[in-house]
């Protein structure tokens, strides 16, 4: 059973602590090993690894949970191997996604936060809370910023409406997504979005669940949507692909365990079964 328990400060460290090992945007596994996990105290000290920072995550199964930065070159130890956290999809346990969610999301964080944007000084880290300070300029502390998008599923009956990014394999279809924009509501960026992407309307917005998504540091807010009206026309520069599937007849869609997409999709399946 594994428990994470997210924070900000710790007072006193301990030998049992666990770290995640990031380098870029690459995660420290074990080619061995079916599952990833974090490495310990003692694994941590004789890698190898040159550590650049080090943030504390929270509490996994009550012990403290660290991320640190580290380049790969150098690493001793065994079977160890870096892979991108997409990559990773099916290998991580649901309960450790949020964790290394969070341990990515504050290396890019602090990464990109190293000066004062205003008077280019060096900001320094404020130790009993996650924020950067500026010792010179009289602005409030840098705290992680996070992108809200909304991601919907378009139902019509027993039929949803699934989209295929450019980018995404062939045969591959998704819930359709998109930031929300300043002064909107959830409700008028979904509108918009399905409207620009596919081009159709849609009405009783329902949320279904949020989940944190670290490309590069989203907050996804999930909804179910019924389809109102119009004609499904992509928009050939994010979607050049959309179409409606009977929920018993999907293509490839995403993991259920892992994206809050496929959880919508696997929530609005069980309906009909």
């Amino acid at each position: 059973m594994i428990n994470f328990r997210p924070g900000n400060f710790i007072e006193k460290d301990s030998e049992e602590s666990k770290f995640f090992v990031i380098d870029e945007d690459s995660l420290l596994v074990f080619s061995n090993e079916q599952f990833i996990r974090p490495i310990s105290s003692d694994e941590l000290k004789w890698s190898g690894l040159e550590v650049n920072e080090k943030h504390f995550l929270g509490f996994l199964n009550d012990e403290p949970c660290y991320v640190v930065s580290a380049k790969k070159d150098g690493c001793v130890l065994e079977n160890f191997e870096f892979l991108n956290l997409r990559a990773l999809f099916g290998r991580i346990p649901d309960e450790l996604f949020g964790a290394i969610s969070r341990a990515l999301q504050i290396v890019n964080w602090s990464k990109s936060n190293k000066f004062c944007g205003r008077c280019g000084s060096t900001l320094r880290a404020e130790l009993h809370e996650r924020a950067m300070i500026c010792d010179k300029c009289d602005i409030d502390p840098l705290y992680p910023r996070i992108s809200p998008c909304v991601i919907t599923l378009i139902h019509k009956e027993n039929k949803v409406l699934l989209a295929h990014n450019v980018n995404f394999p062939d045969n591959f279809y998704s819930t359709l997504a998109g930031f929300i924009e300043p002064g909107e509501t959830v409700e008028e960026a979904l509108k918009r979005e399905v409207l620009e992407e596919v081009g159709v309307e849609v009405e009783n917005i329902k949320y279904f669940g949020s989940q944190s998504w670290p490309f590069p540091s989203q907050l996804m807010l999930g909804y179910f949507a019924e389809y109102k009206s119009g004609e499904i026309i992509p928009d050939n520069t994010e979607i050049d692909k959309a179409d409606w599937f009977e929920i018993d007849n999907l293509p490839n869609v995403p993991p259920s365990n892992i994206s809050i997409s496929g959880k919508l999709i696997e929530a609005y399946k069980e309906k009909f079964n």
